[in-house]
């Protein structure tokens, strides 16, 4: 699970990379595609491991694009008062068109206590 974060957080870093490069109709570009993937996204489960007692997220992951896909996904973990407490991400690469993929994020903190998880953002990349 550890090595899956680790991946996922270094996925995510070189998209956040590329679109921190690009000009400003880009990054127009990667928001205005992020709300089109809005709907590719859906949280399947949410709650606290009982051995680690950090928090994961398992979430479907669809592409409903025309293109093979690559898809980062932030997800959010919060307390009971709605503080976020920790933070994970999930990544699925060269999704066909139609396919889908259960992938999971691994937060790194224990809530002490139960969760509610939260899509934060979501990157879809046509696969180059």
């Amino acid at each position: 699970m550890r090595i899956r974060a680790t991946v996922a957080a270094a996925c995510l870093t070189a998209v956040l990379a590329v679109a921190g490069c690009a000009p400003a109709g880009g990054v127009r570009d990667l928001a205005f595609e992020a709300d089109r993937a809005a709907g590719d996204v859906e949280l399947t489960a949410c709650a606290v491991d009982d051995e680690l007692h950090w928090p994961a997220a398992t979430v479907r992951i669809t592409n409903h694009s025309a293109t093979t896909s690559n898809y980062v996904v932030q997800i959010a973990f919060l307390d009971r008062s709605g503080r976020q407490v920790t933070e994970g991400v999930a990544a699925a690469s060269t999704l066909a068109p139609a396919q889908d993929a259960l992938e999971q994020a691994q937060g790194t903190a224990d809530p002490n206590g139960p969760v509610s998880c939260r899509v934060v953002d979501i990157a879809r990349y046509a696969t180059p």
